[in-house]
């Protein structure tokens, strides 16, 4: 860049700006990358030859999915821009591709091997034998993923002969196919870093693969399978974990087994993400419920380990979501779990999900967001969790959530429990979470018209008073109508007028706010 004029704009960049262009620009997982990038380096004259000049971009950008690389000249072109830089290169399925075609793409992928830093390939039925340019030594190669479309028995070799053996930077594996062509396991897997397998293999295989995986740092897992034997399992240490991903499909089992048989720090992140749970499974509280205490138990010694400061709690008709936070780098707990298509979470299921997951570790939250959408009944095991969050002093919702954080003075009974749920709030943030159904708007246990100012009132009729309410998340038009701006003498409201940058506020009971509407 210096031999460009001075009065270039490109000198007028921040280096901040220059490096988020960079990583925008070279992002190959982005599927219009390359195009992104030919149209951006155009610019201007100065920021041409800059851009044409910064071969670690173009290096970056080698995905044969892009039409770009259709024409010789157009891979002559791209691949005279990469320079001498090592090269990410991405290759689709090629079960639409001629001979001629596949073999063009797979020479370059050949030719290059020894400048490859990433290597990401899917294989289909087709062109089986031009694959063998894999078997080749990668000696610069550090992330790799690869994707079997179908289970063929010619491709069962392929896995555990790549790179001859010889792949010594390679730190990340991305590997999503069938059971057969994970059979027989490479050598260099024990010095991965990062692993992501989408396989169906029984816990007691994927415990077998950890067992010479002992240096990773994240782990993904997909599709696991439950086992069907009796056999005494062993325990697995993985010393460095930092992120454990769970994302079953169907069931829960397989990853609660797996997770009892694995040692890793108190400080490791830990997913869950499921998807499509049977109902069957959830009603069978002999065996649902053992999971899931299994699963809480491991989250709180995740979260004794590092207070949790801000907790997140989505619940809809067809989904459950707990997800703890500490700091912006610290690790955090992540609970997801969805039905099967058209179904909805039984009402026993919620109520024992909120039971089990009321832990003590969480006495220290002092952030609470939550969404409760398109559930228009009480849940009794809500006043048991809100007992878990005793140090909540600001709470994110909207008005339709907000009924459901009344239910310990509605639900019978609350007079025998605490005084009230979330004894330190003092901030009450409301966002706007339309329901997704109409009928959320109608509740049968609350049909209070103004659910904020009942809130509101109730807590200063108990001498719990919130000492702001925010409305500061989307802008207003007007203030809303609501009667606690009447009643609650002292209450401040922070809101943001439609074109307005300065945040207002309005105290209650000092004279009637400006502007205000009714909702």
């Amino acid at each position: 860049m210096s031999a460009h004029s001075v009065n270039s704009p490109i000198h007028r960049l921040d280096f901040d700006v220059l490096s988020c262009i960079f990583k925008i620009n070279a992002d190959i997982s982005y599927y219009r990358a390359l195009e992104t990038t030919l149209a951006t380096c155009r610019v201007c004259h100065d920021w041409r030859n800059f851009m044409l000049s910064t071969s670690s971009i173009w290096a970056h950008l080698i995905d044969f999915g892009d039409r770009q690389w259709y024409t010789v000249e157009g891979r002559r072109e791209l691949i005279l821009r990469s320079g001498t830089a090592f090269l990410s290169i991405k290759v689709p399925s090629l079960h639409t591709s001629s001979l001629h075609a596949a073999k063009i793409i797979l020479n370059v992928v050949g030719e290059n091997l020894q400048r490859l830093q990433e290597l990401d390939v899917t294989l289909a039925c087709q062109y089986v034998d031009q694959w063998r340019l894999l078997y080749q030594p990668a000696p610069h190669l550090e992330s790799f993923g690869i994707t079997f479309t179908q289970e063929w028995t010619e491709f069962n070799q392929i896995f555990s002969s790549l790179f001859g053996g010889s792949a010594p930077m390679l730190r990340k594996l991305r590997f999503n196919g069938h059971r057969s062509n994970f059979a027989a396991r490479p050598s260099w897997l024990n010095q991965l870093r990062s692993l992501e397998l989408t396989v169906q293999l029984t816990v007691s295989e994927m415990l077998e693969v950890l067992m010479v995986t002992k240096n990773l740092v994240n782990l993904r897992l997909d599709q696991m399978l439950a086992d069907h034997t009796n056999s005494t399992l062993p325990v697995v240490s993985l010393p460095k974990l930092a992120h454990l991903d769970f994302h079953p499909y169907g069931e829960l089992t397989s990853s609660a087994v797996l997770l009892d048989h694995l040692c890793i720090p108190p400080a490791c992140s830990l997913t869950f993400l499921a998807r499509a749970i049977n109902l069957g499974e959830m009603t069978k509280k002999s065996t649902f419920a053992p999971v899931i205490r299994a699963i809480s138990s491991h989250a709180q010694s995740h979260i004794a380990y590092h207070a949790p400061q801000q907790l997140n709690l989505t619940i809809r008709v067809d989904q459950f979501i707990l997800k703890t936070e500490t700091h912006s780098d610290g690790p955090t707990f992540e609970f997801n779990v969805g039905v099967s298509w058209a179904s909805v979470f039984p009402t026993r299921t919620l109520t024992l999900l909120l039971s089990e997951f009321a832990l003590p570790g969480l006495s220290k939250v002092t952030l609470f967001d939550c969404e409760i959408n398109s559930v228009n009944r009480p849940i009794p095991g809500f006043t048991v969790f809100m007992t878990s969050l005793p140090s909540v002093k600001a709470i994110t919702t909207d008005k339709y959530s907000l009924r459901h954080l009344r239910a310990w003075s509605i639900l019978k009974g609350a007079d025998t429990g605490p005084q009230i749920g979330f004894p330190a709030l003092k901030l009450l943030k409301l966002v706007s979470h339309p329901p997704v159904y109409w009928h959320q708007r109608f509740s049968r246990f609350d049909n209070v018209p103004d659910p904020v100012s009942a809130y509101v009132k109730a807590r200063i009729a108990r001498g719990h008073a919130i000492s702001v309410i925010d409305f500061t998340e989307d802008a207003l038009d007007v203030l809303p109508d609501m009667v606690f701006l009447r009643k609650a003498v002292g209450l401040k409201v922070h809101w943001r007028q439609c074109g307005v940058a300065k945040i207002r506020e309005y105290i209650c009971g000092t004279g009637s706010p400006q502007r205000v509407e009714s909702v």
